[in-house]
């Protein structure tokens, strides 16, 4: 397998997405693309799913390439959005994303759905979460997104596509150990397997 892992980050890039390489790097070969460097008729030829970082881009006040907005909306592989990336992925599809209290600590997470990432998690988890922004519930349920996590401090915590194999966290998992680990292998096992094996050419 193949992963393009987008790194949004605009300082200290290369530190900041270690985390992700670590993780993505147990499953799958990688390269990894700044953002700003995607198009909408960008050539995923190749790859077998897109990982996309955090970033401490504001997209409500204009943070994000349109371009990239544009690569967003033609994605039709795997693609699992963190944070930033997550809000992304909503906003592609028509969720407003709001800005709010800064939000540094680690939050119990409750989870909705225990199928693809989830699977095999309790109904609690406790992980990181590091954001300002997050996506509006209200406009995510007229999208064709699906709530799969709440918190306390954050209504909409995961999503995933009802047709798509899009998925996001606002938390971010690659900072949240073991549990971290566990949906990193969901991705691959459940998701990015799954969509292979179902896409598989079949013989003339």
């Amino acid at each position: 397998m193949k992963t393009l892992i987008v790194n949004c980050y605009p300082n200290d890039a290369d530190k900041k997405i270690e985390p992700y390489v670590q993780l993505v790097s147990q499953y799958s070969e990688y390269e990894i693309e700044k953002d700003c460097q995607l198009h909408r008729d960008y050539d995923l030829y190749g790859y077998d799913a897109v990982l996309i970082s955090g970033s401490p881009n504001l997209i409500s006040l204009g943070g994000y390439s349109k371009h990239f907005l544009a690569f967003i909306q033609n994605l039709k592989i795997p693609t699992l959005g963190i944070c930033y990336g997550h809000q992304m992925l909503a906003f592609a599809y028509g969720a407003e994303i709001k800005s709010g209290k800064r939000i540094e600590d680690y939050e119990t997470v409750r989870l909705l759905d225990f199928t693809d990432l989830f699977w095999g998690l309790t109904k609690e988890i406790s992980v990181v979460e590091s954001h300002q922004e997050f996506v509006g519930l209200e406009t995510l349920l007229r999208t064709e997104f699906i709530l799969t996590a709440e918190s306390n401090s954050c209504a909409v915590e995961a999503i995933r596509h009802s047709k798509l194999p899009l998925y996001g966290t606002q938390f971010h998992f690659e900072r949240s150990g073991e549990i971290g680990e566990r949906i990193m292998a969901n991705f691959y096992n459940n998701v990015v397997k799954r969509h292979l094996r179902q896409n598989a050419k079949r013989p003339d």
